[in-house]
């Protein structure tokens, strides 16, 4: 077991699962699409009364694929709300009235996706072991820094982390080393001196390497390190095979 003073967690695919089944419904070019835009049908047709559920949801991941493009090359992280806001203007939203939508819309969407996490059998358990013994840290990339908290507090995990670090909050996303540099300086600990744990290669073992930081990287699909890719320190399958390298 290495010395690890800190571990670096990352929320999604790692701590907590989010199951796009738990969404609503609707229908998409005759087909049926998962998307919290089900929720929202009220909201939109209040914001945005002549657009139809399906031309407001091809907007939206019309936007979110611009968005999700350029973030691959610059690292920042924009809120859920511009997402939101981009969408309604796509669709002819008046200027006046397209902000205060994306936050409605925004805010109502964020509730639908934490509603679907899923805190996985001892999951809980072990982050309070390693609580215990460790300092600890969550670091998520993800476009709302409030719903990261209620996730973390409706599965009880808060308790068990000293240090919050979401994208959201930071304006850049993992694999900026930023991601993981905050969080060791407010634990006040060395690079040396933290493992961070995530599900996404590029962007957990991205950042981790980025900051000269162990990674743990969970190989939840069994692929293996991709090729030419300088792997971490640790390949796990599931999150508990974490403990014992931890000594919990």
């Amino acid at each position: 077991m290495a010395g690890w003073a800190g571990v670096l967690f990352d929320l999604f695919g790692t701590l907590v699962t989010f199951e796009p089944a738990r969404l609503p419904t609707i229908a998409v070019e005759g087909r049926a699409v998962h998307s919290t835009l089900g929720a929202l049908q009220p909201l939109l047709a209040d914001v945005v009364p002549d657009v139809a559920l399906g031309e407001a949801w091809q907007a939206l991941a019309t936007v979110s694929e611009e968005m999700a493009g350029a973030r691959g090359y610059d690292h920042v992280e924009l809120p859920s709300r511009e997402r939101f806001r981009r969408m309604l203007v796509r669709v002819g939203c008046p200027d006046d009235r397209s902000d205060e939508g994306a936050v409605l819309l925004s805010r109502a969407h964020m509730r639908c996706i934490a509603d679907a996490t899923i805190l996985p059998d001892g999951h809980g358990a072990l982050l309070a072991a390693v609580r215990r013994h460790h300092r600890t840290a969550l670091v998520s990339n993800f476009d709302d820094t409030a719903t990261a908290y209620d996730i973390l507090g409706r599965h009880g995990l808060l308790p068990y982390l000293e240090v919050v670090v979401v994208s959201e909050a930071l304006g850049l996303r993992k694999p900026h080393p930023a991601l993981a540099r905050v969080p060791l300086r407010e634990l006040r600990l060395a690079p040396a001196e933290a493992l961070f744990v995530g599900d996404t290669f590029a962007e957990d073992v991205g950042a981790a390497h980025a900051a000269a930081v162990d990674a743990a990287w969970i190989d939840v699909r069994g692929t293996g390190v991709p090729d030419g890719a300088q792997p971490p320190r640790l390949v796990l399958r599931r999150l508990r095979d974490l403990a014992p390298h931890l000594g919990v």
